[in-house]
């Protein structure tokens, strides 16, 4: 009865503590094509030629001297429960009883002894296939739902480009280069990865960042691109940006789009409950609107704005530990201190560890 070569490989354990019984099964397969045979008599065999390697499939004798085969077959069950074990019974108990016993127990097909060789190899080849088939489709199924998570992916990827786009767009009203969406993303990313947020966290927030001031498209170019100070309505006008932003990104069901509304509304707020639109306070601003206006205030220091000049990096950095505990939350600017954001963001100056501030 010739087997495929990959048949052949697989790894057959037999359990019975007759030796010429286990010694017949054990040859019987071999001279049918099986390479790799184990043979044990007692559990605590079981478990030691377990110990190296899986079986893919088990012949147990019901009936053996130290233990019982229902424990043999449970215990293979239980050790290997996430996969496809075929497991046969074998037993001269012609008890009615027994087969349904050992089927409750986990068994996969039941034999009586003495039996025929060529049914024992026909049952063996065939429970085989089963199991190859059932994991040759386990796999298609995980190789389909990794194409559906990185399509799916993408198609939010090409919804947060249009997006970034749009901002983008706004942006350039502000900033001609229209790079501060970029840094205000990367810096972002470097302060949630030295607060130990995962890589998926970390994604979200790189592309949910850049959308911080989506809002500024709706703003009068007059009020947006203002040389000079602010009157009190045109201040009233333009904080109407967070809440702009946030009804353009609500409704949205991808995560990505979902932070980036939260940034869009809260950014703006404060630690100590003095900010916009809002006034939260503390924790009552989700992590990533604390990262952002960080982030966001950062940048805006460090570059030329319409109504001022760019200030030193350094005079940047100490007006942000200023503000420790009171715009910023504490462990933000702890993390923004680290040498390691500097570092992810390409820039180098004397950064010194935060002070011990009460927050």
């Amino acid at each position: 009865m010739p087997i495929a070569e990959a048949t052949s490989q697989a790894v057959v354990l037999v359990v019975d503590d007759e030796p010429l019984t286990g010694e017949y099964i054990a040859t019987l397969l071999r001279e049918a094509g099986y390479k790799q045979i184990l043979t044990a008599s007692t559990p605590h065999e079981v478990l030691d030629r377990l110990a190296a390697v899986a079986p893919d499939i088990a012949l147990v004798d019901w009936h053996l001297k130290e233990a019982e085969g229902k424990e043999i077959v449970r215990a293979l069950r239980e050790r290997y429960s996430s996969e496809v074990l075929p497991i046969i019974v074998l037993t001269a108990d012609l008890a009615p009883e027994i087969k349904l016993e050992a089927f409750r127990s986990g068994a996969t097909e039941f034999l009586h002894k003495p039996f025929q060789a060529t049914e024992l190899l026909l049952r063996v080849r065939n429970l085989l296939e089963m199991r190859r088939l059932h994991q040759q489709l386990a796999e298609q199924k995980l190789q389909i739902e990794r194409l559906l998570e990185r399509r799916e992916r993408e198609l939010e990827l090409a919804r947060i480009e249009i997006l970034e786009r749009l901002a983008r767009a706004a942006e350039y009203r502000d900033d001609l280069t229209g790079e501060h969406i970029v840094r205000v993303g990367r810096l972002s990313e470097a302060i949630g990865r030295v607060l130990g947020l995962s890589e998926e966290v970390l994604f979200l927030l790189r592309h949910a960042a850049p959308l911080h001031d989506l809002g500024k498209i709706a703003i009068p170019d007059a009020i947006l691109r203002k040389p000079g100070k602010l009157t009190h309505e045109e201040r009233r006008i333009m904080r109407q940006h967070t809440l702009l932003g946030a009804q353009m990104l609500e409704g949205c069901p991808y995560p990505a789009v979902q932070m980036a509304r939260q940034i869009a509304l809260t950014h703006h707020e404060r630690w100590d409950g003095r900010g916009y639109p809002y006034r939260l306070k503390g924790t009552e601003i989700p992590l990533w609107g604390r990262i952002v206006a960080l982030a966001d205030a950062y940048d805006a220091m460090t570059h030329d704005r319409p109504y001022r000049p760019a200030k030193p990096l350094e005079e940047a950095v100490e007006e942000i530990r200023a503000q420790r505990g009171k715009q910023f939350d504490p462990i933000v600017v702890d993390a923004f201190l680290e040498p390691a954001t500097f570092t992810a963001i390409g820039e180098s100056g004397s950064v010194s560890a935060p002070e011990e501030t009460a927050p």
